[in-house]
């Protein structure tokens, strides 16, 4: 069975460099508006859907982002051949990347940033847990599930993995605000 050999703070900052780049390419492709609400694509979400999704249509945009994202976390597996180990790293760090991309977003955004993130009502995040989207522990919460589901002895090095993405998290913070401040 082949696993990762590199420290798990080394898949953390590739992972963290991931959803920077996720960031910057949805920036570019959304603006100031989120969740693909200036694109032409389309869109479901009828009022029973988006009480389950947080206020969140399912839209074109979104569906083949996910699929391409997914298809790219399990291309080693076309390399290397499956494996319980492999699945949950590629199922988890998934997950992580989703959460840890759309917090970039907010960051890097010049229409939005930390004070606005956590300042602002978000339309498409309709509820929050200490300040963050719900959306967010159900990603950490989901990434870990699949961890411990199909390969519990990679949880140390999961832990380890979210443990160094929070810390860039929060690095990036005060980065970003000293960004956003010199625009009027």
């Amino acid at each position: 069975m082949v696993l990762l050999a590199t420290p798990s703070w080394i898949e953390a900052g590739a992972l963290f460099l991931v959803c920077w780049l996720l960031a910057r390419v949805e920036i570019e492709i959304e603006g100031p508006r989120g969740w693909a609400e200036g694109l032409p694509t389309w869109r479901w979400g009828p009022p029973w859907f988006l009480r389950l999704t947080n206020g969140k249509p399912i839209t074109g945009y979104h569906v083949y982002f996910t699929l391409l994202l997914l298809a790219l976390f399990h291309l080693p597996l076309s390399w290397l051949g499956w494996s319980r180990a492999l699945e949950a790293q590629a199922l988890s760090r998934y997950l992580l990347v989703t959460c840890f991309w759309d917090f970039q977003w907010f960051l890097w955004n010049p229409a939005w940033g930390p004070r606005r993130f956590f300042g602002e009502k978000v339309w498409w995040f309709e509820r929050r847990l200490l300040g963050l989207p719900v959306d967010y522990y159900a990603a950490v919460a989901g990434s870990g599930l699949a961890q411990a589901l199909l390969w519990p002895q990679g949880l140390r090095r999961w832990a380890a993995v979210v443990a160094a993405m929070l810390v860039a998290s929060a690095a990036a913070l005060p980065l970003a605000a000293l960004r956003g401040r010199g625009r009027s």
